[in-house]
């Protein structure tokens, strides 16, 4: 039985342009009547269809082509590299769909919090920044830090840290940067670098006062609103600690939960205790 080429394209559902980018790449090798008229035998089908499913895998034009001539425990050996390598794909994947679930979990955070405060633990950090007061940094070791931080560990939340020492003298100058949870630390294999890295700090758990900052996307590049919508937001919650017999006692915390939107969504953790 012979198949021409637009019989071949037709049953695997491809054009004949994908038919001829297999001969091309040594995968088929089209028989010739006396016309000249590629066509291609019953083998060639099931070749092809075997082909469109290693592509299907993810397996490259070149990977196939490696698989030419080879004996069957050759094969094997690069069926198992593709498996490891889908595994490692599973894997990221897996840590950014817990991501978007922590995203999604801060975005009804935020609904249910709006206008209100509430007191809740804190959950313990790990952290690096890379902006003090405004100024980047330019340190290697730290801008390494903060790659790894941003496209190695995937469940990453982009955070504002407000000094104590700072807001309690009237400055509202962040520290900008990006954090991990503490109980995520050995999921991500981060323990080593946790020890021995001097650029990622610690933010412990902690009683907080939980709020939401919300303001104009057009208005979060003007510096003078962003500080004036801050100091209203912390003038509100120090009144709140205040009549709820309660003081401040630590770093203040915030999460940037949307940056796209219309409305940029901030929450905000103020570290309190009993007086």
């Amino acid at each position: 039985m012979r198949y021409l080429t637009n019989d071949l394209a037709k049953l695997l559902g491809v054009t004949t342009n994908t038919i001829r980018r297999y001969e091309g790449s040594g995968f088929l090798k089209p028989m010739r009547d006396r016309a000249n008229y590629r066509y291609y035998r019953r083998y060639d089908i099931s070749k092809a269809a075997m082909i469109r499913l290693y592509i299907k895998c993810g397996f490259t034009h070149e990977e196939i082509r490696s698989m030419l001539g080879s004996t069957n425990s050759e094969i094997q050996g690069i069926f198992e590299d593709k498996l490891s390598e889908l595994d490692r794909k599973i894997e990221r994947l897996t840590k950014l769909r817990h991501w978007l679930k922590d995203n999604i979990q801060l975005s009804r955070t935020v609904d249910s919090l709006r206008g209100s405060f509430y007191i809740m633990t804190c959950p313990a950090l790990r952290y690096v920044v890379y902006s003090e007061g405004g100024e980047l940094t330019d340190d290697a070791d730290r801008l390494e830090t903060l790659r790894y931080f941003m496209y190695e560990a995937p469940e990453v939340q982009h955070i504002n840290v407000f000094r104590y020492g700072d807001f309690t003298h009237n400055r509202l100058a962040p520290c900008s940067g990006w954090a991990v949870k503490e109980m995520d630390v050995a999921k991500f294999n981060m323990e080593d670098m946790i020890c021995t890295n001097r650029c990622i700090e610690f933010y412990p758990s902690v009683k907080c006062l939980y709020g939401v900052m919300e303001m104009p996307a057009a208005d979060i590049y003007d510096d003078a609103k962003l500080e004036l919508a801050r100091s209203r937001y912390l003038d509100n919650a120090k009144d709140h600690i205040a009549q709820s017999s309660l003081m401040i006692c630590g770093d203040i915390v915030e999460f940037l939960v949307n940056a796209l939107g219309d409305t940029v969504s901030i929450l905000v953790c103020i570290p309190i205790k009993d007086i």
